[in-house]
């Protein structure tokens, strides 16, 4: 298949059109990573390569703009990518890519949504914990970095929150207000050896 000639498309695309009547929309930077504009021939070997690069650079694109509304985790990129494509070993390359670029670090991840979280919720370090899980955290991050938070900071937002709730449950007293709380504050996702040491400090 000989190239016949380029037209510049959208953003950093261009259609090439082949002598054999098809139009493949190409990267730029496969076209020039390729020396397209040398060799302006392509074999199938190459028709394939050149397809399978294409399509790591857009989903590369597609991650970039994802991860600009908030960092994201290799796990989150991963499981969004598979939505748009189903070959695992592309996606692959294309969060290889994102690391290598320092777009996808689950480290700085990690620190930041711990942050955010202590900053702007009431989420307790359990449920930090779970969260991270979930979102395909390695275990040695996170035990890290929960380790990290100060337990100062844990033990006074779980004092607001049961000192908040003896006065907005006037109701309850006792041992009945007491498990009231302790269970609020499990919802609220504080590990149960805190709340405990905590809340037994309180005369209910």
């Amino acid at each position: 298949m000989k190239i016949i000639k380029y037209q510049k498309e959208k953003k950093n695309n261009y259609n090439v059109f082949l002598d054999n009547g098809e139009v493949i929309t190409l990267n730029e930077n496969v076209i020039t990573e390729n020396e397209l504009l040398l060799k302006k021939e392509i074999d199938n070997n190459l028709y394939n390569k050149l397809n399978i690069e294409n399509r790591i650079y857009e989903l590369y694109e597609i991650a970039i703009k994802y991860i600009n509304v908030r960092l994201r985790s290799i796990k989150e990129i991963k499981d969004y990518l598979l939505k748009k494509d189903n070959d695992i070993d592309i996606i692959n390359k294309v969060c290889d890519k994102l690391i290598k670029n320092k777009y996808l670090d689950d480290e700085i991840f990690t620190k930041a949504f711990i942050k955010d979280k202590l900053n702007f919720t009431t989420m307790g370090d359990y449920k930090l914990r779970k969260e991270l899980e979930r979102l395909g955290i390695d275990n040695n991050i996170i035990e890290e970095n929960i380790s990290n938070i100060d337990n100062n900071i844990l033990e006074e937002r779980i004092r607001k929150i049961i000192d908040k709730d003896i006065r907005t449950n006037k109701k309850y007293s006792g041992i009945n207000l007491k498990n009231k709380i302790y269970n609020h504050l499990l919802t609220q996702g504080y590990s149960k050896e805190k709340v405990i040491n905590i809340i037994n400090i309180y005369n209910f």
